[in-house]
């Protein structure tokens, strides 16, 4: 039987599930709270739940595209462990440290903890009071807190009581963030053996890791350097020397919008230019089958050099 028959009435960001699959997900996680007595607010068109305010002392909500996005890339007779694994991670963290008992009140037993992280913009659906910045076109640039088993962010009402501007705990998040320690990376071939480089190690912040891009980029770089971010754990990048650029961006598009496609933790499907200092959106668009590319006349300069240097070399 197809198991995405007669999906048509299922939310958008279920779709990828089918009506089969959709209800053996759902259930699961209603099992998983059923069973530990916490009672939950499902709210089914925007896939987020909310559990009781008995249980996070803080207003929570979860997003479940992430877990079902880790589900669809496993055997379904892993989906039971998958969920239970991803809630108790958050819920029931045996940890000495956890995001329910520790401690937010002092600043210098959270400081080390701090992360700058880098989440779609549609969070804020999800999360009522986040401690946010503009990130890379469509995305959004959180204060996050880095525990033992998961991901916290902050509230905007205990990054105030530490009495610090939000911009100078940012740095201080990308500072930790660098202090971690960079990505390892691999080069790979794809579309006429065009080299991009890829970035991961890090299965929370290795997209992040774009906030700190020059961390990773050599000095001789005139006319910058190619991003794709597409989930949290990965980082794509082909530096600009030559007439290589016009292989690597439609590459670079379909790797980008792939990965965004299965996740987990889809974070952009856009590729940026990195350039002076600054993160530009090229904005592109595959429809059947032809690629639609619309960059700023600064960059379409950047284009027209190579081909040049192309036809005179």
């Amino acid at each position: 039987m197809d198991v995405n028959a007669n999906d048509n009435n299922l939310p958008p960001w279920a779709k990828p599930l089918g009506k089969l699959r959709y209800s053996k997900f759902i259930r699961l996680i209603k099992d998983y709270f059923a069973n530990r007595n916490l009672a939950i607010i499902f709210d089914e068109e925007e896939g987020l739940i909310r559990p009781s305010e008995q249980v996070i002392h803080l207003a929570s909500t979860f997003g479940l595209q992430n877990l079902m996005q880790v589900c669809l890339q496993a055997d379904a007779r892993k989906w039971k462990r998958l969920v239970q694994s991803h809630f108790d991670s958050i819920l029931n963290a045996s940890d000495e440290v956890n995001a329910l008992t520790i401690d937010m009140s002092r600043f210098a037993e959270v400081a080390n903890l701090l992360r700058a992280r880098l989440y779609p913009e549609n969070i804020r659906t999800h999360y009522a009071e986040l401690v946010t910045r503009a990130g890379p076109e469509g995305t959004l640039e959180v204060l996050a807190l880095d525990l033992p088993t998961t991901v916290r962010t902050v509230a905007r009402s205990e990054a105030e009581s530490w009495g610090f501007d939000f911009d100078e705990l940012f740095e201080i998040g990308r500072q930790n963030l660098k202090n971690a320690g960079l990505l390892a990376q691999r080069t790979i071939a794809i579309n006429h053996s065009v080299p991009l480089t890829l970035y991961s190690g890090d299965a929370f912040y290795g997209a992040s890791h774009a906030l700190i891009l020059d961390e990773y980029l050599p000095s001789d770089l005139p006319h910058g350097t190619l991003v794709g971010i597409p989930k949290r754990d990965v980082m794509l990048v082909h530096h600009i020397r030559n007439a290589g650029i016009f292989d690597a961006i439609p590459a670079m598009i379909q790797v980008i919008i792939n990965m965004h496609r299965d996740g987990p933790g889809s974070i952009s499907p856009n590729l940026y230019w990195f350039y002076q200092d600054e993160i530009v959106c090229l904005p592109a668009k595959i429809s059947k089958g032809k690629l639609n590319f619309a960059p700023p006349q600064a960059f379409g300069d950047v284009l027209d050099e190579m081909r040049m240097r192309a036809e005179m070399s």
